[in-house]
């Protein structure tokens, strides 16, 4: 009876935790990069702010104590300029993207068989989801953010969990990632 309790309490905890443990498997979110274009200049700013405050100021402790905060900002501003890697980033952010897109796709496929079925596209995502099995089907790590569809066209926007950029599609004119 004791065994059949911790097995339960396991299994139960297993399908509690089961979303939690699908996007650990995402990767880490990542910052967008104007976060560090604005930390840069923030810091920027707020260190010549301490500096020239220290510069006007005349009593030796606070023009000490003012000087020594400056450095703070300037190391900040350092570590952002030469320290972080842009390329790195820049090329997650992309797969992430990539990721998105081949999700849209597949959804993309779906929409395209089922119009041809219907006659219409399909706007409930449950529905759309079982009639992805002949496309490679929706990648865990990947939300669709917007679904819209009429009789005649259809469009959908998803992010990848740890990307801060969503992807357009349009039944038109294809991904945006395409576009740009």
């Amino acid at each position: 009876m004791q065994r059949k309790k911790v097995l339960f309490t396991i299994g139960s905890a297993g399908l509690f935790l089961s979303p939690v443990f699908a996007r650990a498997s995402c990767g880490e979110k990542i910052m967008p990069l104007n976060f560090y274009e604005d930390t840069s200049l923030y810091s920027l700013i707020v260190g010549f702010i301490l500096v020239f405050a220290a510069i006007i100021l005349e009593k030796k402790k606070i023009k000490l104590g003012l000087g020594l905060a400056a450095v703070l900002p300037f190391l900040i501003w350092g570590y952002v300029n030469f320290l972080v890697d842009y390329d790195k980033i820049r090329k997650t952010i992309f797969n992430y993207n990539a990721q998105a897109e081949a999700t849209l796709a597949n959804i993309a496929e779906a929409q395209e068989r089922y119009q041809s079925e219907q006659g219409n596209f399909i706007t409930d995502l449950k529905v759309l989801e079982s009639h992805l099995a002949g496309a490679h089907g929706m990648d865990e790590c990947v939300k669709i953010v917007e679904l819209n569809a009429s009789f005649e066209h259809w469009s959908a926007v998803a992010q990848h969990y740890s990307s801060p950029d969503t992807v357009r599609w349009d039944s038109t004119s294809g991904s945006s990632l395409k576009k740009g």
